[in-house]
């Protein structure tokens, strides 16, 4: 019988060593991501008993001050009837238009932040703009602007401005802006030089290639993105509302102040109700753009 050839011999060495590395790196990942995971625990006081106990527990309790006191017979009584659906949306006309209003925020603040966005991008991409300090500035924009949270800007604005909606509209414009302009400069790097280069050759200047060269390619997926975020906008338009931006988020920071459990949860799915249907609305619109306009 044959000896093992000496390549195959060490390819077996190679392979073993690189095996045990990886191995070895991965549990001292899981290692170190474990005692993070603990310590994170402790300091958060989640299992702490000064806090009432099991925290499973004090969830269950809050859960079941969510839920009304409704009752079959008198569901579809009027509003004065205690255990009627009136009775729990009590105040529907009121969140309706303040829903509405939250809605109003979002699309604005998303047209406003994603036209910024697409400005910005041509800015920083680096198959666009030749000038890389001006690249260098605008991508260093961008990034400070994503790590600016949501809520320190409202509440800045807020103080600036006073309670109302444009506070959360310049709010998430700003926050729409740091993260699409990320998204559509990578969209530009990745278009086909060759409508470019044949506008070049004919002469035409630094816009018109932008205008013809560009924005048929990267259209559709900017509308794209900008469809996805509108639905975290709506979203982040009801959350700003606490705060005093706007919309129907005023209306769950009342119910918070008063402790009406019952209302946080009408007004809780009436916001989850407004973003399925944006959801589905923007769905369409997107497979329509990508030409899944037929498909489920």
């Amino acid at each position: 019988m044959s000896e093992t050839p000496h390549a195959v011999v060490e390819f077996e060495r190679l392979r073993r060593s690189e095996l045990i590395r990886q191995r070895t790196h991965a549990a001292l990942g899981l290692a170190v991501f474990s005692a993070l995971l603990v310590v994170s625990f402790q300091r958060s006081q989640f299992f702490g008993a000064d806090l009432g106990g099991d925290p499973l527990g004090r969830v269950g309790d809050f859960l079941d001050r969510l839920i009304p006191d409704l009752r079959l017979p008198v569901l579809f009584a009027d509003r004065a009837t205690h255990g009627s659906l009136s009775w729990w949306f009590y105040d529907l006309p009121l969140w309706l238009k303040s829903g509405w209003q939250t809605v109003e925020m979002a699309i604005l603040a998303t047209l406003i932040g994603a036209v910024a966005a697409a400005g910005a991008s041509v800015l920083c991409a680096r198959n666009l703009m030749p000038f890389a300090p001006l690249r260098f500035v605008v991508r260093r924009g961008l990034e400070a602007i994503r790590t600016l949270p949501d809520l320190i800007v409202a509440i800045i604005l807020v103080a600036a401005f006073g309670v109302g909606p444009l506070p959360g509209v310049i709010t998430l414009a700003f926050s729409t802006l740091g993260s699409l302009g990320k998204l559509f400069s990578e969209i530009n790097e990745e278009i086909d030089p060759r409508p470019l280069e044949a506008l070049e050759a004919a002469g035409a200047g630094f816009w018109k290639k932008i205008r013809f060269g560009v924005v048929p390619q990267v259209l559709p997926n900017y509308a794209s993105y900008a469809l996805i975020r509108l639905e975290g906008n709506l979203a982040g338009a009801a959350a700003l509302g606490i705060v005093g931006a706007g919309g129907i988020g005023l209306e769950l920071q009342r119910a918070i102040t008063y402790t009406e459990f019952d209302t946080y949860l009408a007004i809780l799915l009436l916001i989850v109700g407004m973003i399925f249907v944006l959801d589905m609305a923007s769905e369409a619109i997107r497979h329509r753009l990508i030409g899944l306009g037929g498909e489920a």
